[in-house]
């Protein structure tokens, strides 16, 4: 069974991360976490519209938040690509891959 996910841990990664975004205009916040430990992040403000969107998911952001206890895998509903183009740009950007 997964541990549940701490609130804290999440907005602890995140802050790691917030910089870099606040930094191109734009805001993130955890917007659902599932008993399975899966979390739904919220991009807002610049990255709304940002072609760069997916690679800032799958590499920050995806990559710091799975580091925390219990999460098993990290959503971002905005970004609309397959589960095989996401894998392929964490390959391609030493990122964790997607299964």
């Amino acid at each position: 069974m997964t541990p549940p996910v701490s609130i804290d841990d999440l907005e602890a990664a995140l802050a790691k991360v917030r910089p870099l975004i606040l930094g191109h205009g734009g805001e993130i916040e955890v917007e659902r976490i599932s008993d399975e430990g899966v979390v739904s992040v919220r991009l807002s403000g610049a990255c709304r519209a940002c072609p760069n969107m997916a690679m800032t998911y799958v590499g920050p952001i995806r990559s710091i938040l799975m580091q925390v206890e219990g999460v098993s895998e990290v959503e971002c509903p905005q970004v609309r690509a397959s589960t095989a183009t996401l894998d392929r740009v964490a390959r391609l950007m030493g990122a964790r891959r997607f299964r």
